[in-house]
Parts: C-alpha cells; structure tokens; sequence
C-alpha cells in the first residue's frame, strides 16, 4: 500500500531559516547554553525546515537542468532538420534552375525561385590575403589581452596592476 507523506512546505525563505538558526544561538547564550524543551523543540523545527528547504532546492535544480539537457538535444535535432530542408531546398532550387522555370504551383504550394536583395556578395580570389591587401581594406579589432595581464600581475608588474586586479578563484556547488 502507498504511503501518502504530507511534509508541511516552508513558505520561508532559505535566508530566513538561516537567521532562526542565528536568533537560537542567540538564545542559547542567554540561557548559558541551557537547552530547555522550547529551544530544542525550535532547534528540530528549523533543521527539518532547513533540510526540505535544501532538498527543495536541489530537486529544482536537477529539473532545470534536466530541462535544459533536453532542450539542447531538441536544438541539435532542430540543427539537424535546418540543414535537411535547405538541402532539400537547394536541390528543388537546383532542379527548377535546370529546367528553366521560375514559378511552379502544386496542389498545396506556389514554388519560386527569386533573386536575393541586400548588397551585392564579394570574394576575395585565393591568392589573396589580409597582408595583400591595402589597409583602406581591412579591419583591425583591438580587445584586452587579459592572459597577458594576468600574467603580469602575478609576476609583480606594478605597471600592470594599474589597469587590472587578479581575483580569487569562484567556487561551485555540486549535487549528487
């Protein structure tokens, strides 16, 4: 038989609990670290509150992850049935050109094959490079070298440490 399991869900806020646990310590030094019955009733209180809290949390986090794994595979898929249809769009394109006919109509779909606006395409020829051409023709992006920078302060480059500061390594939580 199926066990119905009625758990009271927290409408506190995570950060909220925590403060309890802060107001019990609080508590408990006033009392000279007596637990009486109605500190440790709270005490039980907060950390069964905590735990489903905890637990509320990691359940949501693994759904949204598990989500969001399923939404990259369907935007791989979705990857893959972009590049059939224009295959198969280029080949019906290819085959109209052929048979010289601009316009077809089926029973379900007016098919044409029109000219693209915008600005007209260019390509380089083979031969030609960035270091061939004259700068009126090329870009140049500028961006931090923050590898540089980094390595630089790390060695004591006061220089260095005028544009930019190393930062402690983040940390990352982890579920099993």
């Amino acid at each position: 038989m199926n066990k119905i399991v009625n758990k009271s869900v927290s409408k506190e806020s995570l950060f909220s609990i925590g403060e309890s646990f802060y107001a019990l310590e609080s508590l408990l030094i006033e009392n000279e670290g007596e637990i009486t019955e109605e500190i440790d009733q709270w005490l039980l209180e907060y950390q069964a509150k905590e735990e489903d809290k905890m637990d509320s949390y990691c359940y949501l986090i693994k759904k949204f992850e598990e989500i969001a794994e399923e939404a990259k595979r369907l935007a791989e898929r979705s990857t893959s049935y972009n590049k059939k249809a224009k295959d198969l769009k280029d080949r019906l394109k290819l085959y109209l050109e052929n048979t010289g006919r601009n316009k077809v109509e089926t029973g379900r779909f007016t098919i044409s094959v029109c000219g693209n606006g915008g600005q007209l395409p260019i390509r380089l020829y083979e031969d030609v490079t960035t270091e061939r051409l004259p700068e009126q023709f090329i870009k140049v992006y500028k961006e931090p070298d923050l590898s540089a920078l980094r390595h630089s302060i790390i060695n004591g480059d006061e220089h260095a440490m005028q544009f930019a500061q190393v930062l402690p390594r983040g940390t990352h939580l982890r579920i099993k």
